[in-house]
């Protein structure tokens, strides 16, 4: 995705940060690297041209709603799965939940159709993105965690692969 202008290509804001030079065009003066401080995306510019960067190397899937993420800690908690794939999962979450304890969490992919699970999936939290959810005129504060995982086992790996196949879209 690209837009005119050195604002961020995917919300469109003008607020955003230097990164250092990483990529192999960084020796060109003409190319810059930015970070949204509002969406978090990452994007240069080439010109008057801003460009955004994409990180996954998976595409993401939506599993049915009977999937829940339960998190492991103090309180176990659950939580509606936004999308998800090989390198990672979003998440949304109530404002008023009892926070997380760490950016490195324990996740499980809970199927509330027949009780099965994948379970100790170990996660790093990258992004908290807070907004408002409007459901027939009652509005709601939801955190939005977006996450990777991290040191999967080849057999989680597997499993998790076959899951999306069986029930993403």
């Amino acid at each position: 995705m690209f837009v005119f202008g050195s604002k961020c290509p995917s919300c469109r804001g003008t607020d955003v940060t230097a990164r250092p030079a990483a990529s192999g065009f960084a020796w060109l003066p003409v190319i810059r690297s930015y970070g949204c401080t509002r969406c978090r995306q990452q994007f240069f510019t080439f010109f008057f041209v801003s460009i955004s960067r994409e990180h996954r190397r998976f595409p993401r899937k939506h599993l049915p709603a009977f999937f829940l993420a339960r998190i492991s800690g103090k309180d176990q908690q659950y939580a509606r799965i936004k999308n998800i794939s090989e390198d990672g999962i979003s998440f949304d979450q109530h404002y008023n939940a009892p926070p997380l304890g760490s950016n490195e969490l324990t996740v499980d992919l809970y199927n509330c159709n027949d009780g099965s699970s994948l379970e100790q999936l170990p996660t790093e939290i990258l992004a908290i993105t807070e907004y408002l959810l409007d459901t027939n005129g009652i509005k709601t504060t939801v955190l939005n965690y977006s996450c990777r995982f991290t040191n999967l086992t080849q057999a989680q790996k597997k499993v998790l692969r076959s899951c999306l196949n069986q029930f993403g879209t």
